[in-house]
């Protein structure tokens, strides 16, 4: 089940949000129907931070240098991956109840404060970019490093927990890191290792990664391990659910879509298909089909109760405005009568 950084378990919308976060268009589990929205533009002095300290005998406090104080961007402490409260966190500086001894580690982790976007009646995260890399490094042995299914298998741990490795062809010419973006997505499971070069999930840009791997060292293979730092300068976050963010008219049909889907894929045999030649009169029909979600709202926008009357209202004027707010009361009416319908098309 996915969990965001954002939602916490005394908001009135936490269960159903991570219900609702289970859910996936079909049986292959590659497309959610509830996501993340993307982001990686913070507010100016409060970024994502990671700092990994290894403890001296006695030591108390821990120097974060670009870390300022907020409600909305708590620090939080993890002590040979355990999570613990400080006696107190200020800006700049850690302060631990006891003393440590020598050899601890100390993992400082600060997700930040997204900035946003006025775009219309819209306030949203920036989204990112296309030219986004998985966080990475390069192992200790990379030069002479060899994976073989018949060797022992390699391994990746991130403050306690446990990756998946994750098989990644790179053909001749190709670009690895582009490759390998492309087949990670937003996984937060998963590790890959190519020659010699380890890449993480995007979440995990900045944290210590112990790596288990198998390398030649003085003329015989081996079974190696070593902690990394995984970094990217290019990386996109989808760790957040931004509750709060208002979404437009046609993004609320794509998320209506990808419910409809689940149902049919559920209780149907039959493969889902957009409607292709939908025949609905829509004045800004043009608006419509210039959105990734063009599918979505034709095909619904088309569907028909069994007594002939289109199942979701335009306006007046016979325009949809895809790209206009949606309001609450819009909301209760397109999520009344889908329940109405859909209960009466798979009954």
């Amino acid at each position: 089940m996915k969990r965001w950084i954002d939602v916490d378990p005394l908001d009135w919308y936490y269960r159903d949000t991570l219900e609702a976060s289970r859910l996936k268009t079909d049986g292959t589990g590659l497309m959610d129907v509830v996501s993340g929205m993307t982001y990686n533009v913070f507010k100016t002095g409060h970024g994502r931070i990671v700092k990994r300290f290894i403890t001296i005998s006695g030591q108390k406090e821990f120097l974060v240098p670009d870390y300022k104080y907020h409600a909305d961007n708590p620090m939080f402490v993890l002590v040979n991956g355990l999570e613990v409260l400080p006696e107190k966190i200020a800006d700049g500086k850690i302060t631990m109840s006891n003393p440590l001894t020598e050899g601890i580690e100390v993992v400082c982790i600060a997700y930040g404060i997204p900035d946003r976007k006025d775009i219309g009646c819209v306030n949203t995260p920036y989204n990112g970019a296309a030219d986004y890399r998985m966080p990475h490094a390069t192992l200790k042995y990379a030069t002479t490093y060899h994976f073989n299914l018949s060797n022992p298998p390699e391994s990746c741990t991130v403050l306690g927990v446990k990756l998946k490795r994750m098989i990644v062809t790179v053909n001749t010419g190709s670009d690895a890191g582009v490759v390998i973006r492309n087949a990670m997505g937003f996984k937060r499971d998963v590790f890959v290792i190519h020659k010699g070069e380890v890449y993480l999930p995007y979440m995990y840009n900045g944290f210590p990664a112990v790596i288990g791997y198998n390398a030649k060292i003085n003329g015989v293979n081996r079974r190696t391990s070593e902690t990394v730092i995984v970094e990217s300068p290019r990386v996109t976050y989808n760790d957040r659910f931004f509750g709060d963010v208002r979404i437009r008219r046609g993004d609320f049909f794509g998320l209506l879509s990808r419910i409809y889907i689940n149902i049919h894929n559920r209780y149907t045999d039959t493969t889902f298909a957009y409607n292709a030649v939908p025949q609905r009169y829509i004045k800004d029909k043009a608006a419509i089909e210039a959105q990734w979600y063009k599918n979505d709202v034709l095909t619904l926008l088309d569907e028909k109760f069994h007594d002939g009357c289109y199942v979701f209202p335009l306006y007046a004027d016979d325009t949809f405005e895809p790209e206009a707010c949606i309001t609450r009361a819009e909301c209760v009416v397109f999520l009344s009568r889908f329940i109405e319908w859909i209960t009466e098309k798979y009954r």
